[in-house]
């Protein structure tokens, strides 16, 4: 299973996926550090990844319809949370999951509670 992280992420986020020897890139280690959610969403069903991003967009199935995309999780969290407040989030949501869970799932991630609804 393999995980893409949009603009929005973190980077330091990445140390999380290590630790679990999970595969994991981010948009700016491929050259999307300015794409736009079309180009990151093609990006990361084109490698097979579970797409994370704090951008509600992408949820919507209009654009981008269940399918279309091997998983997607969504934090909504304060804008004011800062990196490690982030990793904090991830982790714990991460070791609260089978991750296989993620697969072919739309996820919203908030602090404390998450949602995941399959397709």
């Amino acid at each position: 299973m393999r995980f893409f992280l949009d603009t929005n992420i973190p980077y330091s986020a990445l140390k999380i996926f290590e630790e679990l020897k999970l595969e994991s890139a981010h948009a700016r280690d491929v050259g999307l550090s300015r794409a736009g959610d079309k180009e990151i969403a093609d990006y990361a069903k084109k490698n097979g990844s579970i797409l994370l991003t704090k951008d509600l967009e992408l949820a919507n199935t209009k654009l981008f319809p269940l399918g279309s995309h091997e998983g997607l999780i969504i934090f909504r969290l304060p804008t004011f949370f800062k990196a490690s407040q982030f990793a904090n989030i991830l982790r714990d949501f991460l070791a609260s999951i089978n991750i296989n869970d993620l697969n072919r799932a739309v996820v919203i991630v908030k602090p404390g509670k998450y949602r995941i609804r399959k397709f």
